[in-house]
């Protein structure tokens, strides 16, 4: 009896080992990856599953929010900071590129439509050279694109790309203006200020 015992222990332990964690060398490894972000709620996580191009307008949206709120801080009088980067505020304060697509995604919504529609792929149709899309359980599609071999999300990629260029046009401004008040200030005879 004991021998059966720890028999069926071994098999039982050898059957519940986790299967391998997706990866992103096809559509359904990078859908199935989604999973664990959406279980948390984490639209961090989300961030590290976008697709390249996604993730570096991400990047580069963050670093112009970051350079803008500095020079706002530094250089705008006090009346004028609130509205100095508008609906961008939030995602400024992100100390990374991760925590700004949280705070864009959390302001859209995106993490919730990603929930709603994610499930199990039912079918991976090929829409162009190194992209897809990703039918779920839930009838969702999701668009996928791969770059140099590995897939991720690109449902905002076209959002994401428009945003990097507004943004990039408002910290062009953000920069004339600056300069503009930094040339009042000495103008007036008034001491350089520190970065707030």
């Amino acid at each position: 009896m004991y021998r059966i015992a720890v028999a069926l222990a071994v098999v039982l332990a050898w059957g519940c080992e986790s299967a391998p964690a997706p990866t992103r060398e096809d559509p359904r490894g990078a859908l199935a990856r989604l999973g664990p972000c959406v279980d948390r709620g984490d639209a961090a996580c989300l961030f590290g599953e976008l697709d390249r191009d996604s993730r570096w307008s991400v990047e580069t949206i963050h670093r112009a929010l970051v350079e803008g709120r500095a020079l706002v801080g530094r250089s705008y009088p006090e009346q004028s900071r609130p509205a100095a980067l508008g609906a961008w505020n939030e995602a400024a304060r992100a100390e990374t590129p991760a925590g700004c697509f949280a705070a864009l995604a959390a302001a859209r919504g995106w993490p919730a439509r990603v929930a709603a529609g994610l499930g199990a792929a039912v079918e991976v149709r090929e829409t162009g050279p190194g992209a897809a899309e990703v039918t779920t359980t839930r009838g969702q599609r999701f668009p996928f694109a791969a770059r140099d071999g590995e897939w991720g999300l690109s449902l905002w990629a076209a959002e994401l790309g428009r945003d990097k260029l507004r943004v990039l046009d408002n910290l062009e401004q953000i920069r004339r203006n600056a300069r503009e008040f930094d040339e009042q200030r000495a103008a007036r005879g008034d001491e350089p200020r520190k970065e707030e």
